[in-house]
């Protein structure tokens, strides 16, 4: 269990991002000069000076005149205590996506994710997700998904890939979209003309599906939605783990998948 002083310690080296990145460069080089690290970091000499004086009043550095060095106590704070501490801001960015996607669903180490890139939703671009998602299709030569809901500006995406370029496109959508792509005209003609394509194949899920799973050439990507259907967030990952366990999540939904007949 933690106690105060562990707890004072981590808030302490958590107060300033700058405090951080001094530690770290002073570790990479051994020593420095108080000029090269002004000069290193895009904030003010008073910032800078700040933090120098409070990393050698906690015994984590030594400044003899205007060489700053790290203490063998820094380089434990370096090796042992920062990746704990980048472990915890990884938790936080991951945060919006682990609120919405179904726990059940969560049979890979979530640890997996730690170098993948997460696109929120947020007020100044609340399609952020989707346009990562649109993004990645312009750019791959073969795709298969899982989804949950349609948008028209993926749709022409996908249509122009498959009909214009040639790409390999498979899909399943959730059980609930069947009307809608068969009804409303603006996806009932795209959908038509996937149909159509040697190089497509669609098909109906038998059960719901809860969130987008996109596989690509090298990159996987799960993004989720709220309860009103409003995109979140989106992870794009390379990792192995979680391309096995997404291999294994669309096989299981194409076995009971039905051909999707316009």
């Amino acid at each position: 269990m933690a106690n105060a002083a562990g707890v004072n310690g981590l808030y302490f080296l958590t107060q300033s991002p700058v405090r951080v990145r001094l530690l770290e460069k002073l570790y990479d080089e051994g020593d420095a000069q108080k000029y090269e690290l002004r000069e290193a970091f895009d904030t003010s000499r008073v910032t800078v000076r700040r933090n120098l004086n409070a990393l050698e009043d906690r015994d984590l550095i030594t400044i003899s005149g205007r060489t700053c060095e790290i203490s063998p106590l820094g380089d434990v704070v370096v090796e042992d205590v920062l990746p704990a501490v980048n472990r915890v801001h990884f938790v936080e960015r991951l945060r919006p996506f682990v609120r919405w996607f179904p726990v059940d669903d969560l049979t890979f180490d979530i640890r997996a994710l730690e170098d993948s890139t997460i696109v929120t939703a947020n007020e100044s671009d609340p399609y952020a997700p989707v346009n990562r998602h649109i993004e990645a299709m312009e750019n791959a030569d073969r795709f298969r998904c899982l989804l949950p809901a349609v948008g028209l500006p993926a749709m022409n995406v996908a249509r122009d890939r498959v009909v214009e370029d040639g790409w390999q496109y498979e899909c399943i959508y959730t059980p609930g979209l069947a009307s809608t792509l068969r009804n409303q005209p603006e996806y009932a003609e795209l959908v038509d003309e996937l149909s159509e394509a040697p190089n497509c194949d669609l098909f109906i899920a038998e059960d719901r599906i809860r969130y987008y799973l996109g596989l690509f050439d090298h990159r996987v990507q799960i993004g989720v939605e709220d309860d009103n259907g409003v995109p979140k967030a989106l992870v794009d990952t390379d990792a192995a783990e979680v391309r096995e366990w997404a291999e294994q999540t669309y096989d299981h939904y194409l076995e009971q998948a039905e051909p999707f007949i316009p």
